[in-house]
């Protein structure tokens, strides 16, 4: 375990790193989920979270327990510095699994609480450690990318970095990053790496890397405050995919 950056790939052009999320990096990892992830992702917009500020706080509880594993990439721009891209990423073993009901009854505001209870729902109807036969996984978590680089295939790399990263793991290899100074033991490594994956865009990503489809959801079969998911998402697929890649 180290505190120090890892550079795990850079673009053919070096212009773009892919980095371990360090505690100097998380400022900006949770700017970059405030000002672009909540605006871009489809259950983010349908919840509106963009809009209501007052979520952001109470969302960071997850983010930072999230990044706290010290799995997470960052993709940066060298020239600049900033962060153009984040695969957050948390390992869960089965045992983990109740935390996110938990986690929905702390929440005050009605677009956090919308958004952390359709995780935990997600979870309550697919169960994939059942389902795959494991006891812990590698779970891409919050995947993001600036709209401005979409077209550098820089959400694609961050899944394959993480790939990288979960590989190493299942190998014995303790690369974690810490972002509070904490010591972070190897632990029981991922049997498998999984995503739950809402745009076509990140399902194609998916499929060219080889993952393979648990389970697909349709957002009619979420129903929030009396009003069906599916009649708040735009977008092409009326449905998301819940999907691993065995390691």
């Amino acid at each position: 375990m180290s505190n120090d950056p890892v550079t795990w790939a850079t673009s053919e052009d070096d212009s773009i790193a892919y980095v371990s999320l360090t505690k100097q990096l998380y400022p900006q990892v949770i700017e970059f989920i405030d000002d672009s992830f909540y605006a871009q992702e489809t259950v983010c917009k349908a919840f509106d979270v963009y809009n209501q500020t007052e979520c952001f706080s109470e969302l960071e509880v997850l983010l930072r327990r999230t990044a706290a594993d010290g799995v997470s990439i960052v993709a940066v721009d060298v020239a600049s510095g900033a962060v153009i891209g984040v695969a957050l990423n948390k390992l869960q073993d089965k045992t983990d699994s109740a935390f996110y009901q938990e986690f929905t009854k702390t929440l005050k505001y009605p677009a956090s609480r919308k958004l952390a209870t359709w995780i935990a729902d997600t979870k309550t109807k697919f169960d994939i450690f059942e389902h795959c036969g494991v006891t812990s996984l590698f779970e891409i978590m919050f995947l993001g990318v600036l709209p401005y680089f979409k077209k550098q295939h820089v959400a694609k790399k961050l899944v394959q970095v993480s790939v990288d990263i979960a590989k190493q793991l299942r190998a014995g290899n303790n690369i974690k990053v810490s972002i509070n100074n904490q010591k972070l033991n190897l632990g029981n490594p991922p049997d498998i790496v999984t995503g739950i994956f809402t745009s076509q865009t990140n399902r194609k990503i998916a499929k060219d890397l080889n993952f393979e489809v648990g389970s697909k959801m349709y957002y009619d079969e979420f129903l929030y405050d009396g009003q069906s998911l599916g009649d708040l998402v735009i977008s092409k697929k009326p449905y998301f995919t819940y999907e691993y890649l065995k390691l």
